[in-house]
């Protein structure tokens, strides 16, 4: 599976079964660990700032319709979300943050991703 057909089960999964305004992050990973630094600073900064804040983004104009020009997400939950090989998580970008800076590990596996997690999907 590649990160854009994850992107599009994703999306189905949450005009299902999430629907609420929401700030998501996908990443793939196909073993049982996924790297920390797999989720860029500026990600998680905009994701932080979405969910405790105000974020502001300017859809880039490259040719494609575009649904609108921008939008802004202030306040709305926010997450990391990880597909293991055989689950789906999504992380409070809080929670990431904080397990970035205590773990001990360099990456996140994928039964901690289970604790800490606000959404197990199978």
């Amino acid at each position: 599976m590649k990160e854009k057909d994850f992107q599009s089960t994703f999306n189905k999964w949450v005009r299902a079964r999430f629907r609420k305004t929401a700030a998501f992050e996908l990443k793939l990973c196909r073993g049982n660990s996924l790297p920390f630094d797999a989720v860029a600073p500026h990600q998680s900064r905009a994701l932080y700032e979405a969910k405790n804040g105000t974020l502001i983004y300017k859809i880039p104009d490259v040719g494609y319709q575009n649904p609108f020009d921008s939008f802004c997400l202030s306040n709305v939950p926010a997450y990391v979300v990880i597909k293991y090989p055989d689950f789906f998580c999504l992380i409070d970008i809080d929670d990431w943050m904080n397990e970035v800076k205590r773990s001990t590990r360099k990456s996140l596996i994928s039964s901690r991703a289970r604790e800490i997690s606000t959404v197990v999907v199978e």
